[in-house]
Parts: structure tokens; sequence; C-alpha cells
């Protein structure tokens, strides 16, 4: 009956780790363009930096600021500059005060007028 009963705590406990591993590799992806109105010529491009950080550069036309110098690379979960309002809303703000609200338009990181051609 012991050796039942260990059998069985350990199968919960790996079952109960595996679960909590798999929780935690289901990280939102948010790479992408993200923007006001899906249909603005401009909008916020995120896309991977180096150490599991994005890059968030600013994006009208066919050009986007520098990696760095609209705002500063993150990890965004957990940065108090963005509110995340699930996997494909969030709200970034501003370093004068305020915030914006974007949305996630595509997975795709080529500048808006380029996407179109």
């Amino acid at each position: 009956m012991r050796r039942m009963r260990k059998s069985s705590l350990l199968a919960g406990v790996l079952a109960f780790t595996m679960a909590s591993l798999a929780l935690g590799q289901a990280k939102t992806d948010y790479t992408g363009f993200w923007k006001k109105n899906c249909e603005d010529p401009f909008g916020l491009q995120i896309k991977p930096a180096r150490g599991g950080l994005y890059s968030v550069a600013f994006c009208k036309a066919e050009y986007c600021s520098e990696p760095g110098a609209y705002l500063p690379n993150t990890r965004i979960d957990n940065d108090p500059g963005y509110e995340l309002l699930g996997p494909t809303r969030m709200k970034v703000r501003h370093a004068e005060g305020g915030y914006s609200t974007y949305i996630k338009c595509t997975s795709d990181t080529t500048p808006p007028v380029q996407q179109r051609r």
C-alpha cells in the first residue's frame, strides 16, 4: 500500500511539474506590427532583440526608427511602460505622460507601406 501511495504521489508531482513547465513556455510572442488602427500607415514595429528582449521602433511609411531610439528594449511582460490587455492588445505609456492603446495587426515586421506591395 505504501509503495502505491509513493508511486501515486510521484506521478502527481511529475504531472504538476510538467504542467507548470508547459505554462511557463506558453509565452506571448509580441513580434509584429502594432497600430492604433490596422489601416494606419504607421505604428510600432516590435522585433526580437538580444537577451529575450524586444526592440520597439516607431514606423511611418517606409521608415522605422532605429532600435532603442523610440523606446528602450524591453521584455514587455512586467514592464511598467506596457499594460497588456490580452495577447493582441496593449497600452504603451508615453514618457511625457498618458498612453496609447495598440492592437497587433500582423506578425510581419515589414514597414506598413512595404506590406501593401
